[in-house]
């Protein structure tokens, strides 16, 4: 007789009688809300961090002008209305009035402009600076009205602006940014209150929120960073609900387990194979590597089906996705073909990660495949650091495996990657009609045909040159209690929580 089903009952009590011996005892009252995460958060400062679990929380406490909602598009945040000029060089912003900071007072304009200009400093540790260095002068009309004026086109700016909180002036400034990375104070639906690290981090109801009444009294973030501990957490009861990291080989099972509620939706991230341009000269020898990749069974065996077979930097519900483009695809005939036609071979082929299982069985499957072809490619597995060290900082690899997240516009989704001057190219790769068209970019309407038909053109240099093989897209699940009615998750990771405040509820059983 299989007796493993009590194996994992009895091992899913003791993980959550370990989890909640630290954490306050605030999980079994009615009006507390218990999220699960794979990991802390390093710190809350909503300028300086970049991890998505610092993030689920941080936007629960500062609001951004404009919320990226579930179908990408922007509504209306700490601002009620916003207007970019024709030349995209000047973004008028109308901003709420009367919202009242956790600390108290009022957030006004003079928030707003002390808000993107810390960003801007090049003596605060402020993340992502690149993204607003558009911004040359912040105008102050008066106390709910804002101009950015830019030095150059971008009319994506207000995606960038969507993804940082505004952050109080002169409370900031009297407690600087060390403190407020541990005590944060904003305007959003709930207040920082209290947190243990890695071990649980307790937010309480706004009651002076500008905006609905949040449905519950606290919520309680719990850290737990082992995805198979999280699930049997879960499944004991001792956490409500979790966005991410769901065991690949247990997503069937818990999708016809009536005692739980399975929530999927596309993502906006992907993991790619990306080429060392300066190494990895040949397109024909690229191309032949992609057709050699097997992107379906990947997705099928080594994410258990969590996610779609890759195809561009875009995701396919994006309004600017390729929908008429042959992309490449799992094709071993013209893998040869093109494995012919080659000129050019490295001394060798590595292939680089980290220690990520799913990457590094990735990697395992890529070089198999390539042997069916008759390239030796070689696997090396690196710690986490010395492989971003390598893959940043050197020229000495052929391939590595990473991935993107939060890729929310074409934007965002290209430019720091393809152009030749991006910040992110980790690929090398340079091409001077990518750089045109990606200039191009940000100076039209991202709504209008002409916008499409540029990241057309931009996804059609990327599926002939192949710099980096897109190999599958991201997939967000959530797992929810049975007795939680409202939920839908968001396909920006970042966004999971902001739901909890007025549509998600707790409903008799």
């Amino acid at each position: 007789m299989n007796y493993s089903w009590l194996k994992k009952s009895f091992i899913g009590v003791l993980v959550a009688a370990f989890v909640l011996a630290g954490a306050v005892q605030v999980a079994a009252e009615e009006d507390t809300l218990v999220i699960g995460q794979g990991a802390d958060a390093p710190g809350l400062h909503t300028l300086v961090e970049v991890d998505i679990p610092a993030f689920e929380r941080i936007n629960l406490i500062n609001e951004p002008l404009f919320v990226i909602d579930y179908d990408l598009s922007l509504k209306p945040g700490l601002a009620t209305d916003w207007e970019i000029s024709d030349d995209a060089m000047q973004i008028d912003v109308e901003l709420r009035e009367g919202v009242e900071w956790h600390h108290g007072g009022e957030m006004t304009a003079e928030d707003v402009a002390y808000t993107f200009e810390w960003i801007l400093d090049e003596d605060t540790p402020a993340a992502n600076r690149d993204l607003f260095e558009a911004i040359g002068d912040i105008e102050i009309v008066d106390d709910y009205n804002v101009i950015f004026h830019l030095d150059e086109p971008y009319t994506f700016l207000v995606n960038n602006m969507a993804r940082v909180g505004v952050i109080p002036a002169e409370y900031h400034e009297e407690v600087g940014y060390q403190e407020f990375q541990q005590n944060p104070s904003g305007t959003g639906p709930y207040i920082h209150s209290e947190w243990a690290d890695d071990d649980y981090h307790i937010l309480e109801a706004n009651e002076n929120y500008w905006g609905e009444e949040p449905n519950f009294e606290y919520v309680e973030f719990r850290p737990i960073p082992e995805d198979s501990s999280r699930l049997l957490a879960f499944e004991a009861g001792e956490i409500d609900m979790y966005h991410g990291g769901v065991v690949p080989d247990e997503i069937d099972r818990l999708e016809a387990d009536e005692n739980v509620d399975v929530h999927r939706t596309g993502g906006t991230g992907y993991d790619y194979v990306g080429f060392n341009n300066n190494v990895v000269t040949d397109k024909n020898l690229r191309r032949a590597i992609s057709y050699s990749l097997n992107r379906e069974a990947i997705v099928e065996h080594v994410m258990g089906g969590i996610g779609m077979p890759g195809q561009s930097q875009l995701t396919p519900d994006m309004f600017h996705y390729h929908d008429e483009l042959d992309f490449v695809s799992f094709d071993s005939d013209k893998a040869e073909e093109y494995l012919e036609e080659v000129e050019e071979m490295p001394d060798q082929l590595r292939i680089f990660t980290n220690e990520n299982p799913v990457r590094m069985q990735i990697a395992e499957v890529l070089a198999y495949e390539l042997g069916e072809i008759g390239i030796d490619a070689e696997v090396n597995i690196e710690e986490w650091g010395a492989f971003l060290d390598r893959v940043y900082d050197t020229d000495d690899y052929e391939m590595f495996i990473l991935g993107w997240a939060g890729q929310v516009d074409p934007d965002r989704a290209s430019y720091r990657q393809f152009h030749s001057e991006g910040t992110a190219n980790h690929i090398n790769f340079a091409d001077e009609r990518m750089d045109e068209l990606l200039e191009e970019g940000r100076a039209v309407d991202p709504n209008s045909e002409e916008s499409k038909e540029i990241y057309w053109e931009v996804q059609e240099i990327l599926n002939e040159e192949q710099p980096k093989m897109f190999v599958s897209y991201s997939e967000e699940v959530a797992l929810v209690q049975p007795e939680f009615e409202g939920f839908e998750v968001h396909p920006y990771a970042a966004n999971a929580w902001l739901q909890i405040v007025d549509e998600v509820e707790r409903v008799e059983q």
